[in-house]
């Protein structure tokens, strides 16, 4: 079975910032200042922005998580340059998304093998992280 903290890496991670990119373009950020905001290179901006990186997961289909990168979104505008702020509520959103067994058809697809109904590990782990226990 993978780690779990790897798939969040390699799967949740970059789906969240693909869309904080996204949101944060839409709402009049220019790319090479979203890079700056986010610790990202520019390039990595314009592979979220190009579909290249973090569309594993269609973060829209969560409408609860969407809205917690959108509110992300809006504090990064307002409060600029706090990458520490920034790093905590992307981990914490992906915590919050993991605790909610929102990856278990995902990690089924990377897994055949996987009994989601009997895995109880991201719930367990990631509710703890989330403040959802």
């Amino acid at each position: 079975m993978e780690d779990v903290f790897e798939l969040a890496y390699r799967y949740v991670v970059p789906s969240i910032r693909n869309t904080l990119v996204r949101e944060l373009v839409k709402k009049g950020i220019p790319r090479n200042s979203v890079a700056s905001l986010l610790n990202l290179s520019r390039s990595a901006v314009s592979r979220y922005m190009s579909d290249e990186r973090g569309m594993f997961i269609q973060m829209a289909r969560f409408k609860d998580v969407h809205n917690m990168i959108e509110k992300l979104a809006d504090e990064i505008i307002q409060r600029r340059n706090d990458e520490y702020m920034v790093q905590e509520r992307i981990s914490m959103i992906a915590a919050y998304f993991l605790s909610r067994k929102y990856f278990c058809v995902e990690h089924k697809k990377i897994n055949p093998k996987l009994d989601a109904v009997k895995c109880k590990v991201c719930k367990n782990v990631f509710s703890m992280l989330s403040g959802n226990a």
